[in-house]
């Protein structure tokens, strides 16, 4: 993963517990000394094709032949890899239409799937033509950035234009390994569904789909769509239907043997339609919450999956219908310059699960509508008897928020770097 391991540990760890040897593939230097992993292999090269070649060429010297990635940003990368391998976990095409939101729309399309009505749009006076035509509001998103950022609610062209420019700056970036060469476009325009959303997140084993939970997230209206409050368990009457729907997207994209991640959101009527999946699970507390609330482990399924092991897919798959607990992930955001980023007090209160970090000392960061940067992101776990526990378990993550070792400061010192 060339960025975003470090929030992964509960994937890593069952990694560990599974196979001999992990290596890993990063941009992240201080990798090297991280003993969970057996090499770790610094990455410079920035061309895909040649990325590829680069990484088949050493895992055949080590003998690596399987491959997995928790990163959206790398699973084309992964799939090239396995294809090299004669793996047909997930077909290159299958990858690179869930990296790509524009073929997404268009295989939907193809398919009768559920989705918004969009536009592909390249540059501003497009972005303009299409608004005159469809008129506000509607959605304006870059086609292969991930976790909302850039997402905006347009309701005139004066935020439109403002909102295209900030997409602009995020391509020319290349920040994150979010654009490259395979974009159909620079960014959609697409109708704003008003309802709820909800993210789903399981595990294709020999093609067929099995749910490991979905999310209920805070209800965003905009203009901004920062991620935040991921619930469970789900407890709305639509469960059957939300995985109708991404049972019929795992069957049209063929895919084998994978972790996928899909979000669904209602329109104006009251019906899911798909937001966007991916050939992999959510990173951070999703995975350890599922396992907590359902007993399920979509990672140890999967690489049982990988490996042929019967017996490993048949432990892990088990879920319960009965919740075991209530859980709520809270995105910390903030606007500064970091100055401290620690769990803090949070970690003496039984209900907290864990924190991850995100933003370091000396970085700068930005929310909302300046930037979408996560500060980190906390972790708490609660009974679950009623659905009045999970208005309790986000009041709790909300308190613990408040808890922890966070200190921004509002001045930037002298010769601090800020970066797009």
């Amino acid at each position: 993963m060339r960025k975003g391991y470090k929030i992964q540990e509960d994937h890593i760890e069952t990694l560990g517990r599974l196979v001999d040897e992990i290596h890993l593939w990063t941009g992240i230097q201080e990798a090297i000394y991280d003993p969970r992993f057996k090499y770790v292999h610094i990455i410079s090269e920035e061309d895909d094709e040649n990325l590829v070649e680069e990484i088949y060429k050493v895992a055949k010297e080590y003998g690596v032949t399987n491959f997995v990635t928790f990163q959206e940003t790398d699973i084309i990368l992964t799939a090239k890899i396995n294809n090299l391998f004669h793996n047909d976990f997930v077909s290159i095409q299958a990858a690179c239409i869930s990296r790509d939101k524009s073929k997404q729309r268009e295989f939907m399309t193809k398919h009768a799937l559920p989705t918004p009505f969009y536009f592909k749009v390249n540059t501003i006076n497009e972005a303009v033509k299409v608004a005159n035509k469809i008129g506000y509001p509607f959605i304006l998103k870059p086609t292969l950035a991930a976790s909302s950022s850039n997402v905006s609610l347009v309701n005139n062209e004066r935020q439109l234009v403002d909102a295209f420019r900030k997409i602009e700056l995020l391509f020319k970036s290349r920040k994150g390994f979010y654009y490259n060469t395979s974009s159909q476009s620079l960014a959609l325009i697409e109708e704003f569904l008003p309802g709820d959303e909800v993210t789903v997140d399981g595990v294709v084993v020999n093609g067929e789909f099995y749910l490991g939970g979905i999310h209920h997230k805070k209800r965003m209206d905009g203009p901004y769509f920062e991620e935040d409050e991921y619930t469970l368990p789900y407890i709305d009457k639509e469960e059957v239907e939300i995985i109708s729907i991404v049972k019929q997207i795992c069957k049209h994209l063929s895919i084998k043997e994978t972790l996928f991640n899909a979000e669904l959101r209602k329109d104006s009527n009251g019906q899911f339609k798909i937001v966007e999946f991916s050939v992999r699970i959510s990173g951070g507390h999703v995975y350890r919450n599922i396992r907590d609330v359902y007993g399920i482990d979509l990672v140890a399924s999967h690489i049982s999956s990988l490996f042929s092991d019967q017996e490993g897919i048949k432990l892990f798959l088990r879920r319960t219908n009965i919740p075991k607990a209530s859980t709520c992930i809270k995105f910390v955001y903030r606007e500064g310059l970091i100055v401290t980023n620690n769990v803090g007090e949070a970690k003496n209160s039984p209900y907290f699960r864990s924190y991850y970090p995100v933003a370091s000392p000396g970085e700068f960061i930005s929310c909302a509508p300046k930037g979408f940067d996560i500060v980190g992101l906390l972790s708490v776990r609660y009974k679950y008897n009623c659905p009045e526990d999970l208005a309790e378990v986000i009041n709790i993550s909300k308190t613990l928020e408040n808890k922890l070792d966070l200190n921004i400061s509002s001045v930037v010192k002298e010769g601090t770097s800020i970066g797009f």
